[in-house]
């Protein structure tokens, strides 16, 4: 379905609409037809009074018929073309010409029809371009109703110094921006070929007193040598559905129960499972 004859159906313009649009100064004219069709074409040359164009009635096997567009790009280049004779131009028609009594671009209202069809299972780019003109154009809406409204209340206030405004004035909330706190502790999940482990490693905290007794008997550096014997890379898949091995331990039943136990809610101590290592 055509694009005029869409804004038609959905009644966002009407029969007899006048749309618009300038060229070089000149001013053509027409009007929305049946069906979406443009016709009623009027011709205004600078400093000169508009006057009909395209309004010759011709006969065709005993058929009258009257030029009309189907299109805004039919339109308007068979205005430039014909009545201004520029035959290299490249005009924008749904940019530049305008609805005269709403008096915006029709590509606004085009898209004003595609914002009010979408659904939540669109996930184009020209959807999101769509809802980013939406919320450029209702911020610049609130900023204009905030400027008239500062601006009669300085208006009453200069003219009624001793009243209280009628309506209280409009205040601007202020959105508190939320700093995100720094991790407090970075996981690594270690296996090797006697058992999995999972390392909670503190970032610029003090080391509670058991690890600082532990590395105190058995020296900073035998943690070192500890994860130097592991030979195998670090592993950070998804962890998947499935039974558990635990004699020996293998590696999807190690990061299951990681997985279970960062989501599982806190636990008391007489509930707490027994640990595996």
């Amino acid at each position: 379905m055509r694009r005029l004859q869409q804004l038609l159906q959905a009644r966002i313009i009407k029969e007899k609409d006048v749309l618009y649009f300038t060229f070089k100064k000149h001013i053509f004219t027409g009007k929305v037809g049946q069906g979406g069709v443009i016709g009623k074409c009027t011709w205004q040359k600078p400093n000169e009074q508009p006057r009909s164009i395209f309004d010759g009635v011709r006969m065709i096997q005993h058929q009258a018929y009257v030029r009309t567009f189907e299109s805004l790009t039919d339109w308007t280049e068979t205005c430039i073309q014909e009545c201004l004779d520029e035959y290299h131009t490249r005009y924008s028609s749904w940019k530049r010409v305008r609805h005269q009594k709403k008096d915006v671009p029709m590509e606004v209202l085009f898209k004003h029809l595609q914002r009010s069809q979408m659904t939540n299972s669109d996930q184009s780019e020209g959807r999101s371009i769509l809802l980013y003109e939406q919320i450029a154009s209702q911020k610049q809406y609130i900023d204009m109703l905030t400027e008239h409204g500062d601006k009669w209340a300085r208006w009453f206030q200069q003219n009624f110094p001793d009243k209280e405004l009628p309506v209280p004035p409009i205040q601007t909330p202020v959105l508190e921006t939320s700093t995100s706190e720094p991790p407090a502790a970075q996981p690594f999940v270690l296996h090797s070929d006697t058992g999995q482990y999972v390392v909670l490693h503190r970032i610029n905290e003090v080391a509670p007193p058991e690890c600082v007794s532990w590395l105190k008997a058995n020296g900073p550096e035998k943690f070192k040598d500890m994860l130097q014997t592991i030979r195998q890379p670090v592993m950070y898949d998804p962890a998947v559905n499935g039974i558990n091995t635990w004699e020996p331990v293998d590696i999807e039943t190690s990061k299951r129960f990681v997985h279970n136990f960062f989501n599982a809610p806190p636990l008391s101590a007489a509930s707490l499972p027994d640990s595996r290592n």
